[in-house]
């Protein structure tokens, strides 16, 4: 898969003035975000809400709500990351955007962070969410303290707020992502 940030077209349907439906929104998504968590990755934000239930109306687009990692903590957003293969050649001591695992932190937002970043591979983090991934085109690993996996066009991961990473050693991928806010127990 290519590393050229693909345009991803998001068609929003509602209800016009007498109640029929129609098409609200029909173009490239908006809210585009290259390099948003580490360079290379871009995340594209079709929709954003910030409670639920979810207000009904078509006089407000909230695909273009302003980037956050974490959705709403009352809600939630659908989200299109598409990540870089492994380059060619790759040297981990040649790396400058490389970050080495460390201690966990929260950053900014909330989220949990311990580092283990390179130019394929996500840090290893984990936020008060449940997401839904679902592998769209190409390969990505999911590592986890107990094991990896590898996710293929049509692989679907529910995650409850666990430590976890993504890498793309093999290929680049296109995944969707349904995050939405939750709440670990004591």
């Amino acid at each position: 898969m290519s590393t050229a940030i693909k345009p991803v077209r998001r068609v929003v349907t509602g209800n016009d003035a007498q109640g029929r439906s129609c098409v609200l929104y029909d173009s490239d998504a908006p809210n585009v975000n290259p390099g948003a968590i580490r360079p290379g990755t871009c995340m594209t934000d079709l929709w954003v809400y910030r409670e639920c239930p979810v207000p009904l109306s078509g006089d407000r687009d909230d695909g273009r709500l302003p980037f956050s990692f974490e959705p709403p903590e009352t809600g939630g957003h659908l989200r299109i990351v598409q990540s870089p293969a492994k380059p060619p050649g790759y040297d981990p001591a040649q790396d400058d955007t490389a970050i080495p695992l460390h201690e966990p932190r929260q950053r900014h937002g909330g989220t949990w962070d311990k580092g283990g970043a390179n130019a394929f591979s996500s840090p290893v983090h984990k936020s008060e969410t449940v997401d839904y991934g679902i592998m769209l085109k190409g390969e990505r690993v999911l590592l986890l303290d107990r094991g990896t996996y590898t996710m293929l066009p049509g692989d679907v991961v529910v995650q409850l707020g666990n430590w976890h990473g993504w890498c793309n050693p093999n290929e680049g991928s296109l995944m969707a992502f349904m995050m939405m806010g939750a709440k670990y127990e004591d």
